[in-house]
């Protein structure tokens, strides 16, 4: 089945009169119009420089240059696999980790170039920080990072194109609600067949406990849609959108970069920090689970294409 990027695309170019052609087994897009030629991989446009894509795609790059440009961002401490990138490994790296667990209740260990969430952990103490980075390691990445954990309200989205904002979302993290009959597997499922999201992320709750009736139960830490997160449209009533998008336009303005979408969080303590940024611009699952998301999306690939013919 195509994907609804794909169906949006060929649309797009047909009301704009562009010829479009699918290479390498549909993996690339080849757009052509008044003898200018681009191309889309997956959700990614070339709009961006190889430079601005590597330094996205790298959580502590994107962290070092953030920080350079005093732009608020979580801290991030690199550790190297030994085997892979022995000319940069020192031990103090994974003291500096343990260092950061100590400041903090938990802290969050990522491959260096994760995404939607894969590869990332929640780790409590030294064990869980030394499990997770052989697992990684074992894993074939190259280098990982670790970061503190903090308690999110809400994560949102940016969409940057240009110096410009041009939408935003906010996520919350993904939740069941009891019926005091059904436990948090059963009231998973549901979400599993709805969302086609998958049960065996929910590994740390107890999943034969019942909630009550009309208890609200929050099953992830992460902000993921592809692991059940809630995407809520931003109005004129959410208090801190200005400043999140403010924010935002900064770091991609710092980037470089073109078209990129940019998650922000907002803590519980009301702290504005930017988490990260992408520059493979994906809203398919959004585009499903608002109204007018098909409409949304549409109208930001859009001005997309428009940039680059």
């Amino acid at each position: 089945m195509r994907k609804i990027l794909d169906t949006v695309i060929y649309e797009l170019c047909s009301e704009k009169n562009i010829e479009i052609k699918e290479l390498s087994y549909g993996w690339i897009k080849e757009l052509k119009k008044d003898n200018k030629v681009h191309h889309i991989i997956r959700n990614v446009f070339d709009l961006n420089s190889e430079i601005a894509c590597e330094i996205a795609n790298d959580k502590f790059a994107t962290y070092e240059v953030l920080k350079n440009n005093e732009i608020p961002v979580f801290e991030h401490k690199i550790i190297f696999n030994p085997k892979t990138r022995s000319d940069y490994y020192k031990k103090s790296f994974i003291e500096e980790a343990k260092k950061l667990l100590l400041n903090n209740e938990k802290v969050v260990v990522k491959a260096n170039d994760s995404y939607q969430g894969k590869d990332v952990y929640l780790c409590e103490n030294e064990v869980d920080i030394y499990n997770t980075i052989d697992l990684l390691f074992k894993n074939e990445n190259d280098t990982l990072s670790i970061c503190p954990f903090l308690n999110i309200d809400y994560e949102y989205r940016c969409i940057y194109l240009c110096g410009e904002i041009i939408y935003i979302y906010k996520k919350e993290k993904p939740y069941v609600v009891g019926d005091g009959i059904h436990n948090l597997y059963e009231l998973i499922k549901n979400i599993e067949k709805d969302r086609n999201v998958n049960i065996e992320i929910f590994k740390n709750i107890d999943l034969n406990s019942i909630p009550k009736y009309n208890e609200k139960v929050i099953i992830s830490w992460k902000h993921n849609l592809n692991n059940g997160a809630n995407p809520i449209l931003i109005d004129n009533t959410d208090d801190y959108a200005i400043r999140i998008k403010e924010v935002a336009k900064k770091a991609g303005d710092a980037l470089n970069i073109k078209f990129a979408s940019i998650d922000v969080s907002l803590t519980n303590k009301k702290e504005i920090y930017v988490m990260e940024i992408n520059s493979s611009v994906c809203l398919n699952k959004f585009s499903t689970l608002v109204p007018n998301g098909y409409e949304i999306t549409k109208d930001v690939y859009r001005k997309a294409i428009e940039k680059m013919f």
